[in-house]
């Protein structure tokens, strides 16, 4: 009986964990360039004692497929093409990567997402003021100016994009993506990607969140009748156990 209540908590907590990302996805289903998630549990073959024996190691994996595009029409918004991601430094100064290509100028002239700044391919990007801007398909950065009737085209800077490994992706609570550490691809002086010079980028929109709202949805009202069926279980055993104490003492 015991032996049963165990199993139905475990079961319990990890309907838990899958409502807890089920709701984060839909909590996310506008947000630009996010990433569906999704966690399987694995049975641990490793640990033999009666009760752990049932534990599972669980799993987080993401759909990296893209999602609908927005034509925005706007310059400093780009589409990071097939498996490419734009770098950026965190708050912390970490290098992490994102897929969400609405690029912001703020006051110190960087250009940033959600307010991290965007890391240039072995350059400092600053945007000097009263210019127009164009992200050209490789990532450069040029600025056009008007001049005597002549428009004259500077080079700024170009983004770092990269190709990432998917089964070495973390996402942090920030929403930015990182490698797993002692990753091959990492350089060993830097702990970074290297810019793929094959990436390329579309500018004037935006990839959405690739999000499947209806199957989250199905997804979590499923989830939700098996978590009541778990504390269903667990309670008749508890009906059981509460029966058979009051038989003994009948029989005392």
């Amino acid at each position: 009986m015991e032996s049963a209540v165990y199993k139905s908590m475990i079961a319990a907590n990890q309907l838990l964990e899958k409502q807890s990302i089920i709701s984060n996805n839909l909590a996310n289903i506008s947000t630009t360039g996010f990433k569906e998630k999704f966690i399987f549990a694995i049975q641990n073959q490793n640990v033999k004692n009666l009760y752990n024996n049932y534990n599972k190691i669980t799993k987080e994996y993401h759909n990296l497929s893209s999602g609908t595009l927005n034509h925005t029409k706007r310059n400093l918004d780009v589409f990071v093409k097939n498996d490419g991601w734009l770098t950026v430094k965190d708050l912390n100064g970490q290098e992490a990567y994102t897929k969400n290509g609405h690029l912001k100028v703020n006051s110190n002239r960087k250009l940033t997402i959600q307010e991290n700044e965007v890391v240039g391919n072995n350059c400092n990007i600053e945007i000097p003021n009263n210019i127009t801007l164009k992200i050209l398909s490789n990532g450069t950065i040029t600025s056009t100016i008007k001049k005597n009737k002549n428009i004259i085209e500077n080079k700024i800077g170009a983004l770092k994009l990269v190709r990432l490994p998917s089964q070495d992706l973390v996402q942090k609570e920030n929403g930015l993506f990182y490698i797993r550490k002692n990753n091959d691809l990492l350089n060993k002086y830097s702990h970074t990607i290297n810019h793929d010079n094959e990436i390329r980028i579309q500018s004037g929109m935006l990839e959405e969140s690739n999000v499947n709202a209806s199957q989250n949805m199905i997804e979590m009202i499923s989830n939700a009748r098996q978590f009541e069926m778990q504390m269903k279980m667990i309670s008749m055993c508890d009906q059981n156990a509460e029966y058979a104490n009051h038989l003994i003492n009948i029989n005392n």
